[in-house]
C-alpha cells in the first residue's frame, strides 16, 4: 500500500464526520430509518383513538350489561403521577365507596372476616393522609346507590362501615359530599362546580352472593345484574372530560402516587346512555332497609339517651352505645314468643355485645391487638351469630343514615369510626361461651369477669336502657348445652414476639467514620468460617475470575470510533511499515479534525449574541485574592493622600478638558442641525403607522431588537450630553403634536383605532422616557412642552404629578444657581470681559460672541425660573385624541404593561465584576461567589441568574490553570448550548506552551470532548467540565479521579429542581451531598424554597464547608400574555378564569399566579360591575390608587395587584362576591379587554365597513354560551395543516413571531411538521399551477426570467472577450511602458480591465420552484443578514443526510424546524443557530426545549394534552417566551387543550420539591469499593490526592441527610440503621467481606448502579450458576429460522422480568388486532412465567431480602416507644388513649377474663397499633403491609426495598408467584416494530424509543463488565454481546440484519 495524499485525508475527514454525527444515537440523517419511518407516519397516530371507541356494529345484539363489559376489556390505563402528570395539587374527587369496596376485595383488610371498623377507617386515612403529604388535595365523594350493591355482594357488614365511616368524616371535618347516584343532577352540578382534575374509582366487577339464583331473579324482573356499577361510574365520571384513575394497583413511590389511569377520550356516550336507561331505576329505587330502620328521630332519641347517661359517659363511646342498647332492646322484643333456645341465644348475643363495649371503652388501642379463634373454625359462629349480627349492621346503617341527613345534636360530636370490633366481639363470646359451658351451672356470672366498680355501673346502666327489669348477670346456657357447633375451637398459640434482629459482625473504617459513636441495637454473631473460606462457584465450575476491577468513568469515557478512525486504523495495520510519511499524514489528519471541531464549536457559539463581550480578557493572577485586596486598599489609600498637582500641570488639565467640551458642543450643534430637517419633517406626516415607524426608527434605531425608548438608543448614538439630547426630544414632541393636529385622530374610522392607541401609547413613552432621563436637564419651557404633550392625548393627571417631580427636582439646583448668581455675578461679568480684551484671533472673537449670547440667555432664563411653578400649564390644551378615557391610570394599566418601567439596576458594579448593571440581588450574587459561599438562587426564566454560572467560571479561570468550575445540567440540549457559550465567553484564556491544560471539557454518556474534540479522557485536563448529574456522581465516587476531585472549585447546578424527578432525581441529590466545594444551584420553579435551602445549609455543615445562602427573586423581567386558540381565532386568556369557586375559597390563590397590568384592570373593572358600589373595592380603582403618580411601574403594578387579590379574597370569604357574582365573573373576563368609561360619552369613532356596521347591530346578541372557553374540549386540529397554517399567519400578521409549538409525542411533531411543510408547498403549486390562467401567468414569467438570463449571459460573454482583448492591450502596453520608461501606460490598461469584470449570470429557476414569500415563515431580514452563513449551514446538514430527511431540510429552508431528542445533535445545532439567528420562526418541539436552552421567542403554543405536561413543565416550557433584552412581552397559546386541564396548567400549585426517598444498598457498595482502592493505596505508601477524612466527611451526608421531608419519621435514625441493614444484605449476598472490602460479583453490582435492584438480581442468577444452567439447555433448542428460540430472545425472556419492568393494570384489552407479521409473543402483554428454578431463586431472593426489611423497621422502632402520634389516626387525627387510664386496669386482681385475654396478646414494635388490632404481630405478609401498616416513627415506601418482580400486595414466599409484567421487550425483539408496541403492550412510539435504547445500553454494560470476569467463550458472555449488538440493529430498525 503506498503513502496517504491529501485527497485520502479528506475522504477519512468526510467520513469521521459524517459517522460522528450521531454521537447521541440520531434518528435523523443516515441512520434515522427508525424514528421516522414512513410506515409509522402515514398511520394516524393518535393514542386515544385505538381505545375504548368499539363501533356500532360491535354492539349489536348486546345487552347494556354486555355492552359495559365489552367496553371495559377494550381499555388500556396507562400508569401516570396523580401529583405531577395528572395535577393532584388541585382538587381531585375520591369515591369513598370505591375505596372500601377495594381494600375489601384485595383482602388488604380482612374485614368480611373480622369487622373491625377501626382498623378499616386507619386503612383509609392511611391511604388519604398518602395523597396528601405529597401535596394532593382531594374531597370524598359517597354515591347513596351503592347500597344495593354492597348489600348483594358483602350482606349488611360493609354498608354498615360506610355509614360510620361517613358519619367520622363529618364529625372530623374531612371534605366530603353525598350524592343519590351518579346520573343525579345533583352530582352533575357539583363536579360542573368544583371541575376536579380526576376521579379516583374503584373499577373491578363485583362478584354477587349466590351468584346463580341472583341470575334467574334478574332475568325474570328485567332487572340489569350489579356487578359492572363500579365500571358504570367509571364510564360516567369519564364524561366530564376527566381522566379517571384506579384504585387498583395504586402505590405511593416517594413523593409520587403512581395508579394507572384512563383518558377522557375513552368515555363512549351511547353505552354511557344505554347502561344508564337501564341501571338507573334499580339505583333510584327506595332504600326498604333505611324505611324499616325505626320509627322517629334518631338525633332526638340520641340527645335523650344522653341526658339519661347524665355526662358520666365518654364521648366516643355516646354513639355506640346508643346503637348497642337499640340493638339489644330490638333483639330482645324479637325473643319474645321464641323457644327457649332461641331466645336465650338472642339474649346471648345482645349481652356480649355489651361486654365488647366495655372492652373497647376501658382496654387500651395497644392492648387489643391478640389471637383468636377464625370465624370458619366455630361452627355456631359462622352459621348462626354472623345473621344474627347482620341485623345489628343493618340498624347501624339504617340509624347512621337517619342520624346523618338530621344532624348531629347540637353540643355532640360523636364518632363513629370504632362503631364495631368483630374480632374483640368473637374473642369475648368465644370466653363467655367457654366459660358458660364449663360452669357447673352453665351460666357466666359477674366474678368470672370482675370488672372494676366503675365499669360495672356503665354495664348496668347499658343494659337497664335494653332490659330494664333483668340484670345482666347471670349469662345462662342451660338450654344452648344441646345447640349444635356451640362448642367453641380451642385458641390458637400466642403469637411469638419478633425477636432482636441478629446481624453479622460487619465492620468497615468508613462508616465507623459515618457514624462514629452510633449504637446500634442489634445482636451480633460471628459467621460460618466455612462459608467464608468457600469458593464461589462461577469460580470453580466456569471459570470466573476473583477480585477483578473495572473502572466505571474509563469505560464510561470510552467512545465507539467512527469511521473516519476506524478507516485510518485499517489502513495503518495494512501497512507493513509506519514511515515518517505516514506519521506526519496521521498528524495532519488529527490536526485537521481538531480544526473542524473548533470551527463547529465557534460556529454555533457565534449564535449566543454577544457572548464573546460579556468578559474581559482572561489574566491568570498570581497573587492571592486576599493579599491582592489588600494591596487595592493600600494603593486607594495612597491615592487620597497623594499631593495636590501643580498649578501649570492643573491649568493644562482645565485647558484639555475645556476643549474636549468645546469639540462635544461643536458636535451636538453639527448633529441638531443635521436633525433638524428630519424632526420638523416629522409634523407633516398624516397616517398614524407611518408616524409611529417614523418615531421608532429615529429614537431607536433600525436594527432595533425590542421597540423600549429605554435609553433612546439611537439618540444617544448620535448626541454625547444629555442637553443636547433633551433639546432634540423636545423639538421631536412638538412635530408631533404638529401631526397630530393635522390627523385628527377622533375622526379616524374604527378600523384605524389600534394603530391611533399603539401610537399613542408610544407618544406617552417618549414622555415618559424623556422625562427619567433628561428630567434635570430639562427646562422650563421643555417641561411645559412636555406636559402639553401628555394633556392634548389624555393625560392630564399624570402631566401635573410629572411637573411636580420635576419641581422636586429642580428646587435644589434653582436654588444653588440663585446663590451664585448673587454671590459672582459681577465677577463673572468683569473676567468676561477682560477675557474679550485679550482675544485677538478673529473665530476665537466669534467664539467669545457666542458664548456671551449663551450667558445672557441663561441669564435671562434665570430671571424667569424664579418661580419654577410658572411652567405649570394651566390653561386648556387642545385634545387630540379622546380615547384615553376618564381614568388615565386605566389606560396606562390596559395598554401600556408592557412598556412599564421595570426595576432594575441603576449604576455599574463599583468593582466592576460585570460588564452590566446589576440588579441588586445579583449584586449579593456577586458578593457571595467572592466570599466563597454557596446559594440557592429562585428567580423567574428570563430574570438574569444564570450570568452567576459564568462568573464563578470567571472567577476559577482567573484565579490559576489547575483549579475546575464545574456546570452541572440536566439535558445534553443544554450541555451543548452551554459548552458553545463557554467557548464564546472565555477563549481568550491562553495556556503556558506545551501545558495539557485546556478550557472546556464536554463529559456525557455518549461521548467526551476537551476543546471541542472527542478525545477519551481529555476531559481531565480541562478547567471547566459541562457534564450531567449521572457523570459527575460517578466521578465523585470514582477512587481513580479523586485528583481530580480535589481540584473542584465550584458546581453549578443548573435546572436544580430536576432533584425532585423520579429518573435522575437521586443522581442530583447525591452530587449535591458529596461534592467538597461550594455551590450554585439554579431554578425557575422551587415551590417551597425554604426546605430545599435548609437541606443544603444541614449538609455544608456537616461537610464543614461554606454556608449556604438563599436568593430569591421573584419578579419576571417580561409579563407572560395567556391566549386559547378557538374558534380559528386567538381569544385572551385571564387567569382568573381558570380558577374553581371552591377550591379558591378552601385554598386562596396560586403562589405564583400573576396577573398582567391589563388582567389586573380587567379584573378591577368587571368586579366593580358586579358587586356595585364597594368603599372598599372603590379604593382600589386606578384613579384613587395611583393618584399623585405620574408614570406607573411595574412596581407599582405589583403593588396593586397584591391588594387587589387580598381584598378579592376577602370579598368571597364575607360573600360580597356570591357564587353567582363569581360564575359571571369567570365568564366575562372571558371578553376582549375594553376600557370602561363609567357613564362618561363612550368613545366611539365612526366605522366605515360595512362588516363593522353589521358587528356595532349585533353587539351584545353574540352567543355566550357557544363562546364559552370553559366548555373547551381536547382536539386533535393541531394536527390538521390548515389549522397549523392559519395560527402561525395569525402570529405572523400580529408581529409574535418566533414561535415554539410544544408537543410531547415525536411522531406528532414530526407529522406536524411534515404536513405544514406540504401545505405551504401545495398552496404555493396552486398559487402557480392551480388554474389555467395562473399557469399562463407563470409560463410568461418564466419565459421572461429566461430572456432576461439569457440577454445577460451574452452580455457577460461580450465582457469576457473585451476582459480578454483588454488584457492583451495590458501587456502590449506594459512592454511598451517597460522600453519607453518608467510608468507607461500601466494605469490606463488597468482601468479598462477592471470595466469589463461582472458576475456570471445565475441560470434562473422556474417560479413555482422558489419558495414564495407568502408560503414561508423565514425571516428576510435575517436570511439578508446571515445568508453565507445560512446557506453554508444547510447545505452541510443536507449532505450528512439521508434523502428519504430532505423534506426535513425544506422545511428549514421556509422557516420551520423541530427538535426532539432522537433528531442528529447536527440537525438539533442547525436548528438552534437559526432559531437564534432569527432565520428559523417556528420549531416544533418536545421537552428538549424547555429547560434552560437559550432559544428565546415570542410565543409558546401548546398542542394537544400529555400526561407529561404537568405544572412544573408549563413553567419551564412557558418560560422560553418574552426573554429580557429581546420582547417586551411573551404570549402562551394553547391549541386543542382541554379546559380543564389549562385550568389546571394556569391556577395550581406547583409540588412542594422534595425527593424520591430512594434509599440504596449500591450507593453503599460505591462508596465501599472506592474505600477499598483509597485505602489500598495507601497501604501501598502512594500519595493520596485526597485525605481519607476528607472523602467520609463529603460522603458521610449522603448515608445521614436524605433529600426528604416528613413530619412523624425519625429519617436521621432510619438513614443510619437502613445504612447498617444494607451493609448485612450485602455480607449475606456475598458482594462484601466481615472487613467491609468487596467481594465476588460487587463490581458487576456497582457497575450497574442505575439499574437497581435488577444488579442485586443479576447477580445472583449468575452466582447461583442458574442463568449458565439455563442457557445452555435452550441451546440445544435453537432453530435458526426460528426467531424465538434463540439464545439471545431466551435470555431477554428472563432480564425482562428484572430489568425495566413495567407493570400491567388490573384490566387489560381482551381483544387484539389481528396482523398477519410482526406477531408478538405468545402471551403478550403479559410477560410468561421465567423458568422454574430461576423464578424460585428470584422468590428466594425476595424472601431474604424482605425478611431483612422486617428486622431493619422492628429496629428502627424500637428507638421510640408507642406514644400519642402512633394512637392518632393519620388523616382526622382523632387520638386513642396510650395505656389505661388514671384508675388503672379495669379489672379486679381476681378478674378471670383478664388474665385469659392478656395470655392472647399480641406484642408488636414495628406495626402500627390500628393495624396490630387483626393480631399479625410485627410479622407483615407482604410489601404493601409492611411499607402502609409501619410504624409513624419511619417512612417507608416500596422505593427503599429492592426486591424484583415482587407482587406487592402478595405474601412473599419461595413457591410465590411474580408480579405480572409488560412483554414489551421481548416482543420488540421478535418483530422489531416500535410501533406495534402500542397496539400491543401500551406503549407509544416516544417512550418505547427511550426505554429501548436504556434497555440497550444496560446489556452493553452487562456485556463490558462480564468481559472483565469470564472467559471470552462464556455462554453467558457470548449470549449478552449477541444480545447486545441485535438490540442495537433493532434500534436503528434494521430488524435481523
Amino acid at each position: 500500500m503506498g503513502d496517504m495524499d491529501d485527497a485520502d485525508l479528506q475522504s477519512m475527514m468526510d467520513e469521521e464526520e459524517g459517522s460522528a454525527q450521531d454521537e447521541e444515537g440520531s434518528q435523523f440523517g443516515k441512520e434515522s430509518t427508525a424514528d421516522v419511518d414512513s410506515e409509522d407516519l402515514e398511520g394516524e397516530f393518535d393514542m386515544d383513538a385505538k381505545v375504548g371507541h368499539l363501533s356500532r356494529a360491535d354492539l349489536a345484539n348486546l345487552s347494556p350489561e354486555e355492552m359495559l363489559v365489552k367496553w371495559h376489556e377494550m381499555l388500556w390505563p396507562v400508569e401516570a403521577d396523580l401529583i405531577t402528570e395528572l395535577g393532584a395539587t388541585n382538587t381531585f374527587f375520591i369515591n369513598a365507596e370505591s375505596v372500601i369496596f377495594d381494600l375489601v376485595i384485595s383482602r388488604e383488610v380482612p374485614f368480611e372476616e373480622d369487622m373491625q371498623f377501626l382498623r378499616m377507617t386507619h386503612a383509609i386515612e392511611q391511604l388519604l393522609t398518602s395523597i396528601a403529604s405529597c401535596g394532593g388535595k382531594f374531597r370524598l365523594v359517597f354515591f347513596d346507590n351503592l347500597h344495593v350493591l354492597f348489600s348483594a355482594a358483602f350482606g349488611e357488614s360493609v354498608w354498615a362501615f360506610r355509614q360510620a365511616f361517613l358519619t367520622h368524616c363529618k364529625v372530623s371535618g374531612i371534605d366530603h359530599d353525598v350524592f343519590p347516584n351518579w346520573y343525579s343532577a345533583e352530582w352533575k352540578q357539583h363536579v360542573a362546580t368544583w371541575r376536579p382534575s380526576f376521579f379516583l374509582l374503584a373499577n373491578d366487577a363485583v362478584e354477587l352472593e349466590n351468584e346463580d339464583d341472583a341470575d334467574d331473579d334478574e332475568e325474570e324482573d328485567g332487572k340489569p345484574k350489579l356487578r359492572g356499577m363500579f365500571q358504570a361510574m367509571m364510564l360516567r365520571c369519564l364524561s366530564f372530560r376527566t381522566h379517571v384513575a384506579l384504585l387498583r394497583g395504586l402505590q405511593r413511590r416517594g413523593n409520587r402516587i403512581m395508579a394507572f389511569t384512563l383518558e377522557p377520550d375513552n368515555h363512549d356516550s351511547y353505552i354511557d346512555h344505554t347502561v344508564q336507561g337501564s341501571l338507573q331505576p334499580v339505583l333510584e329505587a327506595p332504600d326498604e332497609d333505611e324505611e324499616d330502620g325505626g320509627e322517629g328521630s334518631v338525633g332526638a332519641a340520641l340527645k335523650e339517651f344522653v341526658k339519661r347517661t347524665k355526662d358520666k359517659m365518654p364521648s366516643d363511646a355516646i354513639l355506640r352505645s346508643f346503637l348497642i342498647c337499640r340493638f339489644a332492646k330490638q333483639t330482645l322484643a324479637m325473643a319474645k314468643g321464641q323457644n327457649k333456645q332461641t331466645c336465650q341465644l338472642m339474649e346471648l348475643v345482645a349481652k356480649v355485645l355489651i361486654l365488647q363495649e366495655m372492652a373497647i371503652r376501658y382496654i387500651p388501642l395497644d392492648k387489643r391487638a391478640y389471637s383468636t379463634c377464625t370465624v370458619e373454625e366455630w361452627e355456631l359462629y359462622a352459621e348462626n351469630i354472623t345473621g344474627a349480627l347482620d341485623r345489628f349492621y343493618t340498624l347501624i346503617s339504617a340509624e347512621l343514615g337517619k342520624l346523618y341527613s338530621e344532624g348531629m345534636p347540637e353540643g355532640l360530636n360523636a364518632d363513629a369510626c370504632d362503631m364495631f370490633d368483630g374480632r374483640l366481639y368473637r374473642h369475648t363470646f368465644h370466653y363467655v361461651v367457654q366459660k358458660g359451658l364449663s360452669a357447673d351451672k352453665k351460666e357466666v356470672v359477674a366474678d368470672n369477669f370482675q370488672w372494676s366498680d366503675y365499669v360495672t355501673s356503665d354495664l348496668d346502666f347499658l343494659w337497664s336502657e335494653a332490659s330494664p327489669k333483668q340484670s345482666f348477670f347471670p349469662i345462662s346456657f342451660s338450654d344452648l348445652k344441646d345447640l349444635k357447633g356451640l362448642e367453641p375451637p380451642e385458641l390458637p398459640a400466642k403469637l411469638a414476639p419478633r425477636a432482636k434482629p441478629e446481624l453479622y459482625d460487619v465492620t468497615s473504617d468508613f462508616l465507623k467514620l459515618v457514624w462514629k459513636d452510633y449504637e446500634f441495637d442489634v445482636t451480633l454473631c460471628a459467621p460460618d468460617e466455612e462459608d467464608e473460606a468457600s469458593t464461589p462457584l462461577l469460580v470453580e465450575k466456569h471459570t470466573w475470575k476473583e477480585g477483578v476491577y473495572l473502572d466505571a468513568v474509563k469505560q464510561e469515557q470510552e467512545m465507539e470510533k467512527n469511521e473516519g478512525d476506524k478507516k485510518m486504523e485499517e489502513k495503518m495495520k495494512a501497512k507493513g511499515k509506519i514511515t515518517d510519511r505516514d506519521r506526519a499524514f496521521m498528524a495532519k489528519f488529527a490536526l485537521n479534525k481538531r480544526q473542524k471541531a473548533l470551527r463547529k464549536l465557534h460556529q454555533y457559539s457565534k449564535s449566543l449574541t454577544g457572548s464573546d463581550k460579556l468578559h474581559p480578557p482572561i489574566i491568570v493572577t498570581e497573587e492571592k485574592d486576599e493579599k491582592k485586596g489588600k494591596e487595592d486598599k493600600d494603593d486607594k489609600g495612597a491615592k487620597k493622600t497623594e499631593e495636590k498637582l501643580s498649578k501649570k500641570h492643573q491649568e493644562l488639565l482645565d485647558k484639555r478638558k475645556a476643549e474636549e467640551e468645546a469639540k462635544t458642543q461643536e458636535h451636538d450643534a453639527k448633529q441638531m442641525k443635521d436633525w433638524e430637517k428630519t424632526v420638523d419633517a416629522l409634523a407633516e406626516v398624516g397616517e398614524p403607522a407611518k408616524l409611529e415607524k417614523e418615531l421608532l426608527d429615529m429614537l431607536i434605531g433600525f436594527t432595533r431588537i425590542i421597540p423600549s425608548f429605554v435609553g433612546f438608543p439611537a439618540l444617544a448614538n448620535a448626541f454625547k450630553t444629555n442637553e443636547a439630547k433633551a433639546k432634540i426630544l423636545v423639538r421631536i414632541l412638538k412635530s408631533i403634536r404638529g401631526s397630530l393636529k393635522k390627523m385628527q385622530l377622533d375622526r379616524l374610522p374604527a378600523e384605524k383605532q389600534p394603530e391611533v392607541r399603539s401610537l399613542i401609547v408610544y407618544i406617552f413613552c417618549i414622555v415618559q422616557e424623556g422625562f427619567n432621563s433628561f428630567a434635570k436637564v430639562l427646562d422650563g419651557k421643555g417641561i411645559k412642552l412636555f406636559q402639553e404633550a401628555l394633556i392634548s392625548i389624555g393625560f392630564p393627571k399624570t402631566a401635573a404629578a410629572m411637573f411636580e417631580q420635576w419641581m422636586e427636582v429642580q428646587a435644589p439646583k434653582a436654588e444653588e444657581e440663585d446663590k451664585e448668581a448673587e454671590k459672582g455675578g459681577k465677577d463673572d461679568k468683569k473676567k468676561g470681559k477682560d477675557k474679550d480684551a485679550k482675544k485677538d484671533d478673529k473665530k476665537d472673537k466669534k467664539a467669545d460672541k457666542e458664548k456671551d449670547k449663551d450667558k445672557k440667555d441663561k441669564k435671562d432664563k434665570k430671571d424667569g425660573d424664579g418661580d419654577l411653578s410658572s411652567y405649570k400649564v394651566t390653561k386648556d390644551v387642545e385634545s387630540f385624541w379622546s380615547g384615553v378615557g376618564p381614568d388615565e391610570y386605566a389606560f396606562q394599566l390596559m395598554y401600556m404593561g408592557p412598556q412599564m418601567s421595570r426595576s432594575v439596576g441603576n449604576a455599574k458594579d463599583p468593582l466592576g465584576r460585570v460588564n452590566f448593571k446589576p440588579d441588586k440581588w445579583q449584586k449579593d450574587l456577586l458578593d457571595i461567589v467572592d466570599n466563597k459561599d454557596s446559594s440557592l438562587i429562585v428567580a423567574p426564566t428570563a430574570s438574569g441568574k444564570t450570568f452567576i454560572g459564568y462568573y464563578v467560571m470567571d472567577q476559577v479561570l482567573r484565579a490559576d490553570h489547575d483549579g475546575v468550575a464545574v456546570y452541572v445540567a440536566p439535558s445534553k440540549a443544554l450541555v451543548n448550548q452551554v459548552s458553545a457559550e463557554i467557548y464564546a465567553r472565555f477563549s481568550s484564556k491562553n495556556y503556558p506552551a506545551h501545558s495539557k491544560h485546556e478550557l472546556l471539557g464536554v463529559f456525557l454518556k455518549e461521548y467526551n470532548s476537551a476543546g471541542g474534540v472527542m478525545e477519551v479522557g481529555k476531559w481531565k485536563n480541562c478547567q471547566i467540565l459541562v457534564t450531567i448529574p449521572h457523570i459527575l456522581e460517578m466521578l465523585l465516587l470514582s477512587p481513580s479521579n479523586q485528583d481530580w476531585v480535589s481540584r473542584l472549585r465550584y458546581v453549578v447546578f443548573d435546572e436544580v429542581h430536576c432533584i425532585g424527578e423520579q429518573e435522575g432525581g437521586v443522581q442530583w441529590e447525591h452530587c449535591m451531598q458529596m461534592i467538597p466545594c461550594p455551590f450554585l444551584a439554579l431554578s425557575a420553579t422551587v415551590a417551597d424554597p425554604s426546605f430545599f435551602h435548609n437541606w443544603l445549609s444541614r449538609i455544608n455543615a456537616k461537610k464543614k464547608v461554606s454556608k449556604v445562602e438563599i436568593v430569591e427573586h421573584k419578579e419576571r423581567w417580561n409579563d407572560l400574555y395567556k391566549h386559547v386558540w378557538h374558534r380559528n381565532e386567538l381569544r385572551p386568556l385571564h387567569p382568573f378564569c381558570c380558577l374553581v369557586e371552591n377550591t379558591l375559597r378552601r385554598q386562596g390563590l396560586s403562589s405564583d399566579l400573576s396577573l398582567v397590568p391589563r388582567e389586573m384592570a380587567q379584573l378591577h373593572q368587571q368586579v366593580q360591575k358586579i358587586i356595585s358600589k364597594n368603599g372598599d373595592w372603590e379604593k382600589l380603582s386606578p384613579s384613587k390608587f395611583f393618584s399623585g403618580k405620574s408614570f406607573i411601574t411595574k412596581k407599582d403594578a405589583r403593588d396593586w395587584e397584591r391588594e387587589l387579590k387580598a381584598t378579592f379574597l376577602k370579598f368571597l370569604s364575607d360573600g360580597v362576591l356570591s357564587s353567582d357574582g363569581f360564575a359571571k365573573l369567570t365568564l366575562e373576563l372571558q371578553q376582549e379587554p375594553q376600557l370602561d368609561f363609567s357613564g362618561n360619552a363612550k368613545f366611539n369613532p365612526p366605522s366605515r365597513t360595512a362588516a363593522a356596521v353589521e358587528a356595532a347591530e349585533a353587539d351584545g346578541q353574540t352567543d355566550d354560551a357557544a363562546n364559552d372557553m370553559t366548555k373547551i374540549a381536547k382536539g386533535a386540529s393541531y394536527l390538521q395543516p390548515a389549522t397549523l397554517f392559519k395560527l402561525c399567519k395569525d402570529l405572523d400578521k400580529r408581529d409574535i413571531m418566533p414561535a415554539i409549538f410544544f408537543n410531547f409525542s415525536r411522531k406528532e411533531i414530526e407529522r406536524m411538521l411534515r404536513k405544514l411543510i406540504q401545505e405551504l408547498e401545495d398552496q404555493q403549486h396552486f398559487k402557480y399551477m392551480g388554474t389555467e390562467e395562473a399557469q399562463y401567468k407563470t409560463k410568461k414569467i418564466n419565459e421572461k426570467r429566461q430572456a432576461d438570463y439569457e440577454q445577460a449571459m451574452k452580455a457577460y460573454e461580450q465582457a469576457l472577450k473585451m476582459k480578454a482583448s483588454s488584457k492583451q492591450e495590458a501587456n502590449a502596453s506594459r512592454k511598451s511602458g517597460e522600453n519607453e520608461g518608467r510608468g507607461g501606460n500601466k494605469g490606463e490598461a488597468v482601468d479598462v480591465s477592471q470595466d469589463a469584470q461582472m458576475p456570471e449570470p445565475v441560470k434562473p429557476q422556474d417560479i413555482e420552484t422558489e419558495i414564495d414569500p407568502e408560503f414561508t415563515f423565514h425571516s428576510p431580514k435575517a436570511l439578508g443578514q446571515w445568508q453565507e452563513d445560512i446557506d453554508e449551514l444547510l447545505d452541510e446538514v443536507k449532505l450528512r443526510s439521508a434523502p428519504k430527511s430532505y423534506w426535513m431540510i425544506e422545511g428549514l429552508r421556509r422557516g420551520l424546524g423541530m427538535h426532539h431528542e432522537g433528531l442528529s445533535r447536527r440537525y438539533k445545532e442547525a436548528v438552534e443557530i437559526l432559531f437564534r439567528r432569527g432565520y428559523l420562526r417556528v420549531v416544533f418541539a418536545t421537552g428538549t426545549l424547555a429547560l434552560g436552552i437559550n432559544m428565546p421567542c415570542r410565543s409558546t403554543i401548546f398542542c394537544g394534552d400529555s400526561l407529561e405536561l404537568n405544572g412544573l413543565m408549563f413553567r419551564q416550557m412557558s418560560g422560553r417566551a418574552g426573554r429580557r433584552g429581546f420582547d417586551l412581552l411573551g404570549q402562551v397559546i394553547f391549541l386543542d387543550m382541554s379546559f380543564g386541564k389549562v385550568q389546571r396548567l394556569i391556577a395550581s400549585d406547583l409540588s412542594s420539591l422534595a425527593g424520591e426517598f430512594t434509599l440504596s444498598p449500591t450507593t453503599l457498595l460505591r462508596a465501599l469499593q472506592m474505600w477499598e482502592l483509597v485505602s489500598l493505596d495507601e497501604e501501598q505508601e502512594k500519595e493520596l490526592a485526597r485525605s481519607k477524612a476528607d472523602i467520609a466527611r463529603c460522603l458521610a451526608p449522603a448515608f445521614s441527610i436524605p433529600f426528604f421531608q416528613s413530619k412523624s419519621a425519625e429519617l436521621a435514625t432510619q438513614v443510619a440503621y437502613f445504612t447498617r441493614f444494607s451493609l448485612e444484605m450485602l455480607y449475606k449476598q456475598g458482594f462484601i467481606k466481615l472487613g467491609g472490602t468487596t467481594n465476588n460479583l460487587a463490581n458487576l453490582v456497582t457497575h450497574l448502579f442505575e439499574a437497581e435492584p435488577a444488579n442485586f438480581a443479576l447477580a445472583r442468577l449468575l452466582s447461583s450458576g442458574l442463568l449458565h444452567q439455563y442457557l445452555k439447555n435452550e441451546e440445544k433448542n435453537v432453530m435458526k429460522g426460528e426467531r424465538r428460540t434463540h439464545l439471545t430472545v431466551k435470555l431477554l425472556s428472563v432480564l425482562a422480568w428484572i430489568m425495566y419492568r413495567r407493570r400491567l393494570p388490573s384490566i387489560l384489552p381482551k381483544e387484539k388486532e389481528n396482523r398477519k407479521k410482526h406477531l408478538p409473543s405468545e402471551t403478550c402483554p403479559k410477560l410468561a412465567a421465567p423458568p422454574k428454578k430461576i423464578r424460585k431463586e428470584l422468590m428466594k431472593y425476595n424472601v431474604e431480602l424482605f425478611e431483612l426489611f422486617q428486622e431493619f423497621a422492628w429496629a428502627v422502632a424500637s428507638t421510640k416507644k408507642i406514644g400519642e402520634t402512633d394512637m392518632a389516626l393519620p388523616y382526622s387525627q382523632r387520638s386513642f388513649r396510650v395505656g389505661w387510664d388514671a384508675r388503672g386496669e379495669p379489672f379486679d386482681k381476681k378478674s378471670e377474663f383478664a388474665p385469659c385475654f392478656i395470655k392472647q396478646l399480641v406484642r408488636y414494635r414495628s406495626r402500627s397499633p390500628f393495624s396490630a388490632l387483626a393480631g399479625v404481630g410485627d410479622n407483615f405478609s407482604s410489601s404493601t403491609d409492611l411499607c402502609k401498616y409501619v410504624r409513624n416513627v419511619m417512612h417507608l415506601d416500596l422505593n427503599a426495598i429492592p426486591t424484583v418482580a415482587c407482587q406487592p400486595e402478595a405474601g412473599i414466599e419461595e413457591d410465590g408467584e411474580l408480579e405480572p409484567t409488560n412483554s414489551w421487550i421481548l416482543d420488540f425483539m421478535i418483530h422489531g416494530k416500535i410501533q406495534c408496541l402500542w397496539e400491543d403492550n401500551g406503549i407509544n412510539a416516544t417512550l418505547a424509543w427511550k426505554l429501548i435504547s436504556e434497555f440497550t445500553e444496560s446489556i452493553k454494560k452487562t456485556s463490558t463488565i462480564l468481559k472483565v470476569y469470564c472467559p471470552a467463550d462464556d455462554i453467558v458472555l457470548v449470549t449478552f454481546e449477541a444480545l447486545a449488538d441485535e438490540m442495537a440493529r433493532y434500534l436503528k430498525g434494521e430488524g435481523g440484519k
